[in-house]
């Protein structure tokens, strides 16, 4: 491999006349580090053709014979890629691997579910020793550790299929969190020598949601609930209607086991399972079931009340949490329930084997109580991710990724090279406005009557701010109910369009509030979250304003972590240990939410707008903390809301015209 040769293949492939001065440096830069076998973090904003410009290396590389994984966050982001990597022509094996729940499970008649398909032994849809399919077609042999196994082309299972695919393919395309589950046993028969992770900002984030450990009895008793309705006589169902509780739904089911068998723990014992079909060699079929289901929910009802009992948010002794279930029938029970209901989770296993992963938590687990849950969180992924990248050249890349020194110790990338590349837009058609006399929002925990000030006189300064504007805006919040407090003031006081953007909204209903809003104009009201990935061009978004500084909620993991970062920046004889760590977690965490917020403004050349940061912590101290430490690039202005009030029609007017 020679850099000549590398140039060449560039221009043969890029599928444009011209190419950008960044998406030469950010290849050459990919080039450089694969074929020393370094590690690389680039941050590539808005514009600049990241996805395009590290999709011809990886075809480069995987034509030399090194397998070529790429990461992302989302299905949208991964069908992009792919279809990004097929118009650039190439002979290559590509799989596409998703979540096993974005499958059709044809065993269950539903979408697949991983722990139904770990149950579901007799399967005839995934690969087995038996050479012949019971179409009558001879299946095809797959090896793997030196263990034969066949499947039918035309029948596998779609998930079986895609795995199959992924374990031959020279470029795998996947999410992060299909990344952590199922990297090793793709990587099986094809060692992957080049890992590209892109929006590489949200990798720590999905791995450590993959790797957390949830205790929610309240799902498992709802799903009990609605097994013992399927399985109860049309007589019980009749009672069931008269009440609302679970007590009192238990109590029904109670009385009518006790006048058909002896004990609850004699129904339980009595099931026998053949793997189609459970029957009780000694009661009738309903009685020994409602009786087995009835002892789980009195289990987990004793579980939920010790939770119950413990105090929100405090980091909790992994001692305390010793919690069991003596009840072996309640799995097969459900999987018989899930495949005649054609339902496609299993949420009492998903509960019980959570249950046993409390025993394998280690010390870098921060466990606490948090909605009548208990969450059992690892603090640090780094080990995770080492583990899983092996000896491969890792590149990570994103819009915003801030300081890259702290993202690459965070995401187990070690000792790496960096690259920051510009931004390929005219830096003079966006303005970033900072408060001088803006509303301080630091949340006060003592003073409720401080806080309700604060927001009233920050949802002042948002009307006037969005009447200078006079244009399609995008108004971001910390949080929902301050959102929901702007939106009460902004409604009556406002002659336009209000969208808000809603708790409990996926990614589809997001999409479809972001193109009704590109649509239609007005004002949108949302939090950050909602600002990654949002790409709304042109005059449909000319101004963002951003209420509140989203420094996160200082939960138990975020303490342990901010602590050990401390103390081991203490025993290094670094001044400033709890200033450092403080700036390596919350702040990080802030920083680069605030960038993902400005950034969506200025996705094309033609886009221009303002920025305007009300939180007045911004214009004392974190915008220039901020640039001081890589995060914002570009420098903002700083004035009062009366100075903001005048320029912003100004500066509007210049670019409408």
């Amino acid at each position: 491999m020679n850099i000549h040769e590398f140039k060449e293949y560039i221009h043969d492939k890029f599928p444009y006349y011209t190419i950008r001065p960044q998406q030469i440096k950010m290849m050459e830069k990919i080039f450089h580090c694969v074929s020393n076998g370094k590690n690389l973090v680039i941050e590539a904003p808005t514009g600049v053709g990241k996805t395009l410009s590290y999709l011809i290396p990886a075809l480069y590389f995987a034509e030399k014979g090194k397998r070529v994984m790429i990461l992302t966050e989302t299905i949208d982001q991964q069908e992009r890629i792919f279809e990004d990597l097929n118009s650039l022509k190439h002979n290559l094996k590509v799989s596409f691997m998703m979540g096993k729940g974005n499958f059709f499970c044809k065993s269950k008649g539903e979408k697949a579910n991983t722990l139904y398909c770990q149950l579901n032994k007799r399967c005839n849809y995934r690969p087995n020793k038996k050479p012949n399919c019971i179409c009558g077609t001879k299946k095809e042999p797959i090896t793997i550790d030196d263990v034969t196994k066949y499947y039918c082309p035309f029948c596998v299972c779609d998930y079986q299929k895609a795995k199959i695919e992924s374990t031959d393919a020279d470029v795998v395309i996947m999410n992060n969190s299909i990344y952590y589950y199922l990297k090793d046993e793709i990587d099986k028969k094809k060692k992957t020598e080049i890992i590209f992770c892109d929006e590489a900002h949200k990798l720590e984030g999905s791995i450590r949601n993959a790797a957390t450990i949830t205790i929610n009895p309240d799902i498992a008793i709802k799903r009990l609930r609605f097994m013992a309705y399927h399985y109860s006589p049309s007589k019980l169902k009749r009672y069931f209607e008269r009440t609302d509780s679970d007590e009192g739904f238990w109590t029904v089911v109670e009385d009518y086991v006790s006048k058909n068998a002896a004990t609850i723990k004699d129904c339980k014992n009595t099931l026998i399972f053949d793997g189609f079909k459970i029957t009780s060699w000694k009661f009738n079929e309903d009685v020994a079931i409602l009786g087995t289901l009835l002892d789980g929910y009195q289990q987990i009802k004793k579980i939920k009340q010790k939770i119950q009992g413990l105090q929100d948010n405090v980091e909790l002794d992994k001692k305390s949490l010793k919690f069991k279930i003596d009840n072996k029938a309640l799995i097969p029970l459900e999987l018989q329930f899930v495949t005649e209901r054609r339902i496609g989770d299993m949420a009492l296993m998903e509960f019980l084997n959570n249950l046993d992963g409390l025993k394998s938590i280690t010390n870098n687990f921060v466990v606490y109580k948090n909605n009548n849950s208990i969450l059992c969180e690892p603090v640090f992924v780094s080990s995770y991710l080492k583990r899983l990248y092996g000896d491969a050249s890792v590149i990570h890349c994103s819009a915003t990724i801030g300081d890259l020194g702290i993202h690459a110790l965070k995401t187990g990338m070690g000792s790496s090279e960096k690259l920051i590349l510009d931004s390929p837009f005219p830096k003079d058609r966006r303005k970033i406005i900072a408060l001088s006399d803006g509303e301080d929002m630091k949340f006060n925990y003592t003073s409720p009557l401080s806080n309700d000030l604060k927001r009233k006189k920050a949802n002042e300064n948002l009307l006037k701010l969005i009447k200078a504007c006079d244009g399609n805006t995008l108004v971001l919040f910390k949080s929902f109910g301050d959102l929901k407090s702007a939106y009460e003031y902004l409604v009556d006081r406002l002659n336009r369009r209000i969208y808000c953007y809603e708790p409990g909204m996926d990614g589809k209903e997001a999409k479809k509030l972001k193109e009704t809003f590109e649509k239609h104009g007005g004002i949108l009201l949302a939090t950050g979250r909602f600002a990654e990935g949002v790409d709304i061009p042109g005059d449909a978004l000319t101004s963002v304003i951003i209420d509140s500084l989203p420094f996160p909620v200082p939960t138990p993991l975020l303490k342990r972590e901010q602590n050990l970062l401390e103390d081991r920046l203490k025993l290094k004889g670094a001044k400033n240990a709890h200033w450092n760590a403080f700036l390596m977690t919350s702040f990080h965490i802030m920083a680069r939410t605030v960038i993902q917020m400005i950034g969506r403004l200025i996705r094309t050349e033609t886009d221009y707008g303002v920025v305007v940061i009300q939180d007045k912590r911004f214009s004392d101290w974190v915008g220039n903390e901020m640039i001081k430490r890589g995060y914002l690039k570009n420098r903002y202005d700083t004035m009062s809301l009366s100075m903001a009030v005048k320029h912003i029609p100004k500066f509007m007017s210049e670019y409408r015209e």
